[in-house]
């Protein structure tokens, strides 16, 4: 395949994609999250069709994502010293043989609540470990200039699975039972295992251990230069360091923590509520669930195409707060909803403004936060993500058994202005810079400028004209 200089500008227009090793991370992301969301709705309807209880729905996602809270610091603290590429293949080789587990037990007929619940536990177990290596590897994929714009591409790799997994999960309990619909589930673990291995391969993705609690910068994707440089420094930093400590001295980051939870639980309110609200509010079958969920995701990954562009040309400050007045709108709207359509446009709503802010607030932890602090801190932010789950399920789920469905959508609404005041601090904080010693990007001298984007570019391309593309036709 040839890379001359004449087609940087087809390249360009790839953004991200453009990076071959990012590609393949993000598909195999992709093909994961189908299978997630297909098993996480078909166990979701199944409990609902069992019970009629949106509380039990609740319930069921509550012991499914504990293990987010239980199991996240523990992920950053692997993260941080252990080979990141190897975490992540040892914890979905275990999500294969359990959710492989759970899809035997379902076709042989002798699968009960009891099974769904274990199995829930053991493949968020595998995920709260996994994901702090996942989030961490990304940076190392993509030119800094470009992790906001990749960190929003990932959002998409998750909405995606989001639209498709419900939709296939509505299809295949209908046609052939919930038991295929785990055993996809377990395929699709795969995925990022392959993608894993190719980065071995390259040399890419991981901060090896060094001894005594130091660990050495990724294989950079930095210009020779810059990147001894941060070699050099990034050795020089402890890996034990507190991340409590750390947060404490850099407020900003406790900020935008408290975004993420705004922005992420009213997603969980609706995605639990789904079954009630489809049927209850909304007077359609239990089964079109799935749509609720797929709506929601539409809505997301629409404005995720729009997120690329929109930044680029310097909207992000006000993306961020839109997000959050365009979710508050759209729970609003399906709260008070008069028809299924209706509610589905409010639904999407929801995912929409989700979309708009979630990627800058995580594609900033992403690039300031140093590598050796990376994963920790990316645990926090999984817990701020998904830590959440359990307690939004739980008190949704209460609030629609006591008051009604409707009433507990509305109540979601008032976690919008607490995340316009966070994240409104967040950046004050970022904006006075030169007191934050602890986020000094660790690829440049510090006398120095960071490097430019270009000559990323250049060691990029120079990797590629050496190394035949496996994705050429």
């Amino acid at each position: 395949m040839d890379h001359d200089l004449a087609r940087v500008p087809i390249l360009e227009r790839l953004g991200p994609f453009r990076h071959r090793p990012f590609a393949l991370y993000w598909a195999g992301g992709l093909l994961s999250n189908l299978g997630t969301w297909l098993q996480t709705v078909a166990a979701s309807i199944f409990v609902y069709q069992l019970t009629g209880s949106a509380l039990a729905v609740g319930l069921l996602n509550f012991a499914g994502f504990v293990p987010i809270l239980l199991f996240s610091v523990a992920g950053g603290l692997v993260s941080d010293r252990f080979d990141r590429r190897r975490v992540v293949i040892l914890t979905h080789v275990v999500s294969t043989v359990a959710a492989g587990g759970l899809a035997a037990l379902t076709l042989s007929g002798s699968v009960d609540q009891v099974d769904l619940v274990v199995t829930a536990f053991v493949l968020n177990t595998a995920y709260a470990i996994a994901k702090p290596s996942l989030t961490a590897i990304l940076p190392s994929l993509v030119p800094r200039d470009e992790i906001t714009d990749a960190a929003g591409l990932n959002s998409l790799q998750f909405v995606l699975g989001q639209i498709a997994g419900p939709v296939i999960a509505t299809i295949v309990i209908a046609v052939a039972g919930a038991g295929w619909a785990f055993l996809v589930n377990a395929l699709t673990y795969l995925g990022p295992i392959a993608s894993m291995v190719y980065l071995q391969r390259r040399h890419l993705g991981a901060n090896r251990p060094l001894g005594a609690g130091r660990v050495a910068r990724p294989a950079p994707l930095l210009a020779p230069a810059a990147a001894g440089a941060a070699a050099r420094a990034s050795e020089d930093r402890p890996a034990e360091g507190s991340a409590v400590d750390f947060v404490r001295r850099e407020p900003w980051v406790l900020a935008l923590l408290v975004g993420v939870v705004a922005t992420s639980a009213p997603m969980e309110a609706v995605r639990t509520l789904s079954p009630a609200i489809a049927t209850v509010a909304l007077g359609a079958a239990g089964g079109d669930a799935g749509l609720v969920v797929a709506a929601q995701a539409a809505g997301s990954a629409l404005a995720l195409v729009l997120f690329v562009p929109l930044r680029r040309r310097g909207f992000a400050k006000a993306m961020r707060t839109l997000g959050f007045v365009i979710q508050a709108a759209g729970l609003a709207l399906t709260a008070f909803a008069p028809t299924f359509i209706v509610g589905l446009a409010g639904v999407a709503l929801d995912g929409f403004g989700f979309s708009l802010g979630f990627p800058i607030l995580t594609g900033t932890l992403q690039a300031e936060v140093p590598d050796a602090m990376r994963g920790r801190v990316m645990a926090f932010h999984q817990m701020a993500h998904l830590g959440n789950r359990p307690f939004t399920a739980l008190a949704v789920g209460t609030l629609a058994a006591v008051f009604g469905v409707r009433e507990a959508v509305l109540a979601a609404v008032v976690l919008a202005p607490l995340g316009i005041v966070a994240t409104r601090r967040a950046w004050r904080l970022l904006d006075a810079g030169p007191s934050r010693a602890g986020v000094e990007d660790a690829a440049a001298p510090a006398a120095a400028p960071r490097p430019r984007s270009g000559d990323v570019e250049g060691r990029l391309l120079a990797e590629d004209a050496a190394t035949p593309d496996p994705l050429a036709s």
